[in-house]
């Protein structure tokens, strides 16, 4: 039993050791990706119309997908385990789209339609982010061609309401772990609203 204990403390120091340490590597990622993109909008100013732009582009593109993935990751590092919180699903779906992106990378493979308006939910948001991307995960493994994971938060006032549709039969064990989430922040786990897939809703949550 001590051992097991001692086991968890030296765990949660190593984490709590690698949450310190993403803010340092996002800040010289930041300061890195700051040099670089200022020094290729200088050099799109001079480049030669054509070829010269569209590679200036894509390398561009590729520093922003960059950014992007690395704040998901590092933010997912530094999210401590465990932790209730309200969160709004549009804007925790929009942080994480850059690593379902990097999962499902296939033209048509992940969509993600966000609301504009949905109201803040209360849910242990470190596993939520988990079970998304475990569901992605082994959508992926089954090397699908054509759509395989679509997430819409629906525009819902007094429910935060997230319509999953993706293949059947497909990562049981990511959908069992998202409902026993759901189930347990108060939310039901209903058939999708074409007979597809899963509908998450989750209470609104209201600060006293």
């Amino acid at each position: 039993m001590r051992s097991d204990e001692a086991r968890l403390r030296r765990q949660a120091e190593r984490m709590a050791a690698i949450g310190r340490l993403a803010r340092t590597v996002q800040h010289d990622i930041n300061n890195l990706l700051t040099v670089i993109l200022a020094n290729l909008e200088m050099l799109k100013r001079t480049a030669a119309e054509g070829a010269p732009q569209r590679q200036l582009n894509r390398v561009e593109e590729a520093a922003r997908r960059f950014d992007g993935t690395s704040r998901a990751i590092l933010s997912l590092i530094r999210r401590p385990a465990g932790e209730v919180v309200p969160i709004r699903l549009s804007e925790t779906l929009e942080a994480l789209q850059p690593l379902l992106h990097m999962i499902l990378p296939a033209p048509g493979a992940f969509a993600l339609t966000l609301a504009k308006q949905d109201p803040p939910v209360l849910i242990e948001r470190s596993a939520f982010e988990e079970a998304l991307l475990a569901l992605a995960q082994q959508i992926a493994e089954a090397q699908l061609r054509g759509p395989a994971l679509d997430l819409r938060v629906a525009e819902e006032a007094e429910a935060g309401i997230l319509d999953l549709t993706l293949p059947a039969d497909l990562a049981e064990a990511a959908r069992a772990q998202l409902a026993t989430l759901v189930r347990g922040a108060g939310g039901r786990v209903e058939p999708g609203p074409d007979g597809e897939g899963l509908r998450l809703r989750l209470p609104r949550h209201d600060p006293a």
